[in-house]
């Protein structure tokens, strides 16, 4: 897969400062349904759903996400789980719910499963793993080569020869997608990575690919969903956080937009894109004591900036309103 989270955050920067997945998911439910017991017993009419999911060889898979939801009645829960890839959630009420499974490093499963009164359903669910494209396959390999070398036409059409051979692989389409969002071609971009992204879901990689191209095309409210589901599965990105600020910044949505820079400096304290927007943010919220210290740190950080002398000048003007 192509690195580039740092090179095309710069792309946005501007604008305010500046594997392979083959097989279709399978989801096998078998559902159990137990005798009736005594009525005189207390659990006779307990109504549970429970279950365990394990990978393809058998092996449980743990801390997978199972949401069920009712359409009907709007009704929605969220399982986890354990060690062994068990789950188990009493008292639910009786419906046909859609259950969707997500697990890091798996594909992501969808199907129906109906709970009905006074029962215990049990689910047993497989997950699959994506399918990499071979490593030494030529137009992959060749692919990446040419996009590193800034040819991103030839890349493109390597790209596309690799979705030919497996329709289904998420890095195909991921990095055709970067490849469009390099020639500013972004529409195309977004409907690669929306197709990777519905590849591989779990992947925070082509859902930050997206905030990118939708911040670049003027659609901030999309920009601001990719960011924030990019954020869910890795919240640990200053990137992410920074990129979710910018974001809220362009909507002039101050305190949120301060609280994701300041997430990103929490996260990379030497980040001073962060500082200088962070101070930007303070402004527009009249906290000249937080822009003052932002702007100071981020001289400190960046002394030789374009923009320090700006900064210095914003400064004097801050200790004035302070004064």
């Amino acid at each position: 897969m192509l690195y580039w989270s740092l090179e095309f955050t710069h792309s946005m920067e501007s604008a305010m400062r500046k594997k392979a997945a083959i097989l279709s998911p399978l989801l096998v439910l078998s559902l159990a349904f137990p005798l009736l017991l005594s009525p005189s017993l207390s659990f006779a009419q307990e109504t549970a759903v429970q279950g365990v999911v394990t990978d393809e060889a058998g092996k449980p898979v743990k801390d997978a996400r199972l949401t069920l939801i009712d359409p009907e009645r709007g009704l929605k829960f969220v399982l986890k789980t354990d060690k062994n890839g068990k789950f188990i959630k009493v008292g639910i009420p009786p419906a046909t719910y859609k259950v969707t499974v997500e697990s890091e490093g798996f594909l992501n499963l969808e199907s129906e499963a109906r709970v009905r009164f006074g029962m215990r359903e049990n689910l047993e669910i497989k997950l699959k793993r994506p399918l990499a494209v071979p490593g030494k396959d030529e137009d992959m390999t060749a692919g990446s080569d040419l996009f590193k070398a800034g040819k991103f036409d030839e890349a493109i059409e390597r790209f596309k020869k690799v979705i030919d051979k497996f329709p289904s692989n998420y890095e195909g389409y991921f990095n055709l997608g970067l490849s469009y969002l390099k020639k500013k071609e972004v529409d195309q971009a977004i409907t690669a990575l929306e197709k990777a992204a519905e590849i591989n879901p779990q992947s925070h990689e082509s859902l930050f690919a997206l905030g990118e191209c939708n911040f670049v095309k003027g659609d901030s409210e999309k920009a601001l969903e990719s960011f924030s589901r990019a954020i869910a599965i890795n919240p640990e990105s200053p990137l992410a956080h920074y990129n979710l600020g910018l974001v809220f910044y362009r909507l002039g949505k101050n305190e949120e937009a301060l609280a994701a820079f300041e997430k990103s400096i929490a996260l990379k304290p030497d980040n001073a894109s962060a500082h200088y927007q962070a101070g930007l943010a303070a402004i527009r919220l009249q906290n000249f004591d937080k822009a003052l210290k932002s702007f100071r740190e981020f001289l400190r950080l960046e002394p030789n900036a374009p923009e320090a002398a700006q900064v210095k000048t914003m400064i004097e003007e801050l200790e004035k309103q302070i004064k």
